[in-house]
């Protein structure tokens, strides 16, 4: 058998594990099953040896799943990231251009007023001239009424004092 150091036993590497494994299974099928100290030992490191490789793949396979969650959570945070400065960088543009489209209808809407504001002015002014105008018709037609009617009655009149036989001639004449 060859001798093995404290420290070797606590971390071996592979191929002396193996070695190992081989020269404490020769000693404790050579102990002839008796239970003595040394196997006892033995046994128990054994038993750590197959819990520590068992953690061991456990915690590899556990880092495996990990970072490639890791990597890939990384990327999708990157993507969303890139397309969020995309779209900020979109919408500030969006905003930029309806920003000046809101000064242009602000611009158009108070031309717009002030042409209504005029209109309506030379629209109330046209219609007080109108008014006016319609006012100075109705007396001018008033007074031509008044003028047929008075020509009437001068004519009722006149006829009356001439006589039947001169009406005839004057309404010949006229």
């Amino acid at each position: 058998a060859s001798t093995v150091s404290a420290s070797s036993l606590f971390r071996p590497p592979p191929v002396r594990n193996a070695a190992l494994l081989q020269t404490w299974e020769k000693e404790l099928d050579g102990a002839g099953g008796k239970d003595t100290p040394v196997t006892r030992v033995v046994g128990l490191l054994k038993n750590m040896m197959g819990q520590l490789q068992k953690d061991m793949d456990q915690d590899e396979a556990l880092y495996k799943e990990l970072s490639c969650w890791c990597n890939n959570n990384n990327y999708e945070k990157k993507e969303a990231v890139k397309a969020s400065t995309a779209k900020i960088e979109e919408l500030e543009a969006t905003i930029e251009t309806l920003t000046a489209r809101s000064a242009e209808l602000a611009t158009t809407i108070k031309e717009l007023e002030e042409e209504y504001a005029a209109d309506k002015q030379a629209l109330d002014e046209a219609t007080a001239l109108r008014e006016k105008q319609l006012a100075e018709f109705h007396g001018m037609e008033k007074d031509d009424i008044q003028a047929l009617e008075n020509l009437k009655a001068a004519i009722v009149v006149l006829s009356k004092h001439q006589g039947p036989e001169n009406a005839a001639e004057s309404s010949v004449a006229g």
